[in-house]
């Protein structure tokens, strides 16, 4: 028997939905059932893909679907939004996992490669707060910034940051330099994966550790308070921290009172296995950064501009996919990938 029935499929173009339809016979003995084959279909072409990619990136799937109908009359429902970015995600992460020439960043000869790292907690559904880890990658003199995020493992992070290097180009480049705050984490698994490149210790973070103790020390007199914050954090500056755990070697001597003690080698701890990467006094004589103000601002633009909104609350597989998305959205290679995924 022969079944005759209209096969349709709807084209979703910058300009417009666009529905064609046709008739078809079906043979009853093939192994597909009617309902397949009468079901409707949707195809994305390439503008479509990055308009609906970006808009449901950019805000809400509600919202998207709201503005892609009302900017361009393209109809998709906020479920059909959600279903995209897991598709495009995969064939985003398939791509950029993969080593492709047309990646790398041209002329790195002699100059050094910027690597930031840091962590953002977000909402995971039945899991609680969890921390997605944020990569930048950027290289002096040139307008190119590299993103890569991931919700796991931090084994997994120090391999994905090792593979972007590869990507970019990094063995051209004189020297890749890594920021990040005092996290043992971050530090042990990149040292692993990238074990010449130059690690330092945000400066305003290793701020923040003498600001606290500076609480403990002095907490009824802020101007004590900020007299010995600004003084500690100067000296950090300009002679770097084996200068500072000198001073608080000496001024611990003095104390007699459990807590402030308490507070002075909280601070030692922390300085003394990181000395060699706090040598501020050094790298601002060789030039180098020592701030991590870039991944700062990623974090802001590029996890919680989207996924750490007022009460939202995803899925693992919802928010990988959606960093996934993001981290190709703010980088460099967004408009080369996303064509190869309509």
């Amino acid at each position: 028997m022969r079944h005759k029935g209209v096969k349709s499929f709807e084209f979703i173009t910058r300009t417009g939905n666009i529905n064609l339809r046709g008739i078809y016979y079906h043979c009853s003995c093939s192994s597909k059932s009617v309902a397949d084959i009468v079901s409707d279909g949707r195809k994305f072409s390439r503008q479509a893909c990055e308009l609906t990619s970006r808009y449901a990136a950019a805000s809400s799937y509600q919202q998207a679907s709201r503005y892609l109908r009302k900017d361009f009359g393209i109809w998709v429902s906020h479920e059909m939004l959600r279903k995209r970015i897991l598709a495009v995600s995969e064939q985003i992460k398939d791509i950029r996992d993969n080593v492709h020439s047309e990646h790398c960043w041209d002329n790195l000869e002699g100059k050094r490669l910027y690597g930031y790292a840091d962590g953002v907690l977000v909402n995971i559904r039945k899991e609680g707060w969890k921390e997605c880890k944020l990569l930048r990658y950027e290289c002096e003199g040139l307008e190119l910034v590299r993103h890569r995020g991931i919700l796991g493992p931090i084994d997994r992070f120090g391999r994905m940051a090792r593979r972007e290097a590869i990507h970019i180009g990094a063995k051209r480049c004189g020297e890749i330099v890594l920021l990040m705050d005092g996290s043992v984490g971050f530090h042990r698994h990149l040292r692993k994966n990238l074990p010449t490149a130059r690690q330092i210790v945000d400066y305003w973070h290793a701020c923040q550790h003498i600001a606290g103790c500076a609480e403990e020390l002095y907490p009824g007199s802020e101007r004590r308070l900020s007299r010995w914050r600004s003084r500690y954090s100067k000296l950090l500056r300009q002679y770097g921290a084996n200068v500072v755990i000198g001073r608080l070697r000496k001024s611990r001597v003095c104390l007699k009172d459990a807590k402030r003690i308490e507070a002075v080698d909280k601070l030692l701890g922390f300085m003394l296995s990181r000395a060699e990467r706090m040598d501020y006094g050094s790298f601002l004589e060789g030039g180098y950064r020592i701030d991590s103000g870039p991944i700062e601002s990623s974090c802001k633009n590029v996890v919680q501009g989207r996924l750490k909104g007022c009460g939202m609350r995803w899925s693992r597989k919802g928010a990988s996919a959606m960093l996934e998305v993001r981290c190709a959205l703010m980088s460099d290679l967004w408009q080369d990938v996303i064509q190869k995924c309509a």
